[in-house]
């Protein structure tokens, strides 16, 4: 038999008149006593072919969780966790605002107050910007992002601001390095590829959009991801692009850009030592899952002793101690580095972009000196990738 809860159904009466009245302005959800990992919820207005919905983004320790809900749909996702995953809920409406708290025996408290917030206007999913991928191109029809009219899929936004904000980064270190504007062919591997997103996106806007002449592979283990992506590439009449199942370190051809988006752990380390080697011009990698110098990060100096000692904290900085390591490896290896947001954190926790750019003035001595001065700070020993490279230490 459910329990009669007269407060939750007077909170959840005045968010769906808000939302109705216009009123609305977000919804907050705290105090987490669910199952399974700790987070937080926000609840915004945002506006699919200007039809107003519900964004729910729960936060996590270490992502986000985005989802989109018709407005009755996200009042009912709402009120389930209410009072069962979450005891704590705050309404901001231009009217007021409401809070609704429950006490460690689930008894209901409700306030209100005056309004704390203004009123913004819904954002919008599908607005119109100006962006280097139009949306209209086939490959993103043939990969699901754009539908057969060349409208990007609500469910596909995060994915096709991704693929724009990459080609930005690429489109702006290309011309960066282009000084006396020649058009030399390129060689491109991407490691890593899966369905090739990025990989018809970079090859269809080199060629299309800028005339470049160039020879892309796209490396990924898994066969029927290879097999679909050379099927495409062949409709899309994109004949210098291919797709091969092998592993990263069997394929160790000539390269002028190399690129490993979210190659999990160590594989990153193996598409920078492979770029490295290959003496590529441009390396663009987007690291994920370093676990390899968490466990390594005991003994380190005292002044990190207050970070180290809690696993959530010790496993970011490991994060970036990883990071910060193999962008001092690529300069004391002849390389240029920018580390760069690569998309919202609203789309992925993994959000940093590596990108290094061959140059003759880079100060190889000084990373070396960095390097292990970094590796005395932090504790670690050992690290993937300077283990396969020569002369870096």
């Amino acid at each position: 038999m459910t329990r009669k809860d007269p407060q939750k159904a007077e909170f959840i009466a005045a968010l769906a008149a808000a939302l109705e009245g216009k009123t609305f302005i977000k919804l907050t959800l705290g105090k987490f006593r669910g199952e399974g990992e700790a987070s937080k919820a926000v609840a915004t207005l945002v506006a699919l072919k200007d039809v107003p919905h519900l964004k729910v983004v729960t936060s996590f320790a270490r992502k986000d969780d985005t989802k989109t809900f018709s407005i009755n749909d996200g009042i009912n996702a709402v009120k389930a966790l209410i009072g069962e995953t979450y005891l704590s809920a705050t309404l901001f409406s231009a009217e007021r605002d409401m809070t609704l708290t429950y006490s460690k025996k689930r008894e209901p408290h409700l306030t209100s107050g005056k309004p704390t917030l203004k009123p913004t206007k819904p954002a919008a999913h599908d607005r119109s910007k100006s962006y280097l991928v139009p949306p209209d191109r086939p490959y993103l029809e043939a990969l699901q992002v754009s539908d057969a009219e060349g409208r990007v899929k609500p469910t596909m936004q995060g994915k096709y601001r991704q693929i724009c904000r990459f080609i930005e980064i690429f489109d702006g270190l290309l011309k960066e390095g282009k000084q006396d504007g020649a058009q030399t062919p390129l060689s491109i591997l991407d490691i890593g590829s899966g369905k090739g997103y990025l990989t018809f996106a970079l090859y269809d806007h080199l060629t299309t959009a800028l005339g470049q002449d160039c020879r892309m592979t796209g490396i990924e283990v898994r066969g029927d991801l290879v097999k679909l992506c050379n099927e495409l590439a062949r409709a899309l009449k994109f004949s210098c692009l291919s797709f091969d199942a092998v592993e990263a370190q069997q394929k160790r051809a000539a390269a002028d850009v190399v690129i490993a988006l979210h190659a999990c752990d160590t594989a990153t380390d193996d598409a920078l030592a492979l770029g490295i080697g290959a003496e590529a011009k441009m390396i663009l990698v987007a690291p994920c899952c370093q676990h390899e110098l968490a466990p390594q990060i005991n003994d380190a100096h005292a002044g990190l002793a207050g970070i180290i000692k809690y696993p959530l904290l010790k496993q970011r900085q490991a994060d970036l101690v990883t990071d910060a390591a193999r962008a001092l490896l690529l300069e004391a290896s002849g390389y240029k580095v920018k580390v760069i947001e690569f998309v919202s954190t609203e789309h992925t926790a993994k959000n940093i972009l590596i990108a290094a750019t061959k140059s003759a003035s880079v100060n190889r001595d000084r990373a070396k000196r960095q390097y292990q001065e970094l590796k005395r700070a932090t504790g670690f020993v050992t690290q993937h990738l300077v283990a396969q490279l020569k002369g870096v230490e």
